[in-house]
């Protein structure tokens, strides 16, 4: 009777962790305006502060960012890849003029969302 009720205690923990997850990444490409539309994921960082920091990156190659962010080439063009503070969360790939293009990395299953069409390097 004990590990029945730990069983189902798990397993309500669970499927509440789940729907949680599943809710940001909802609420994310509701709000995605026209260069990120159908993009779902949840990013740490606010979309301007990237943009702001990835211009300042383009604008001055030898500075170093503030954030987890590096340069990458990524379909023979100059991107950056900003990496997740924590697990589970997609680690998203930036053009150089600061649009969302996709994540190669990170999520559950540490392989991105699916949609990048190459190899960052």
């Amino acid at each position: 009777m004990q590990y029945r009720a730990l069983r189902y205690g798990l397993a309500a923990v669970f499927i509440t962790t789940l729907a949680g997850c599943a809710s940001r990444h909802e609420d994310k490409a509701d709000t995605a305006d026209g260069a990120d539309a159908g993009h779902t994921g949840f990013s740490a960082y606010a979309d301007e502060r990237i943009v702001q920091e990835i211009r300042r990156l383009e604008s001055d190659p030898s500075a170093k960012s503030t954030l987890p962010l590096r340069r990458v080439q990524y379909l023979g063009q100059r991107a950056y890849l900003l990496t997740s503070p924590c697990c589970d969360l997609f680690n998203h790939l930036y053009s150089a003029d600061g649009r969302l293009l996709c994540a190669p990395s990170g999520g559950l299953t540490g392989r991105g969302d699916g949609s990048c069409r190459g190899k960052v390097e």
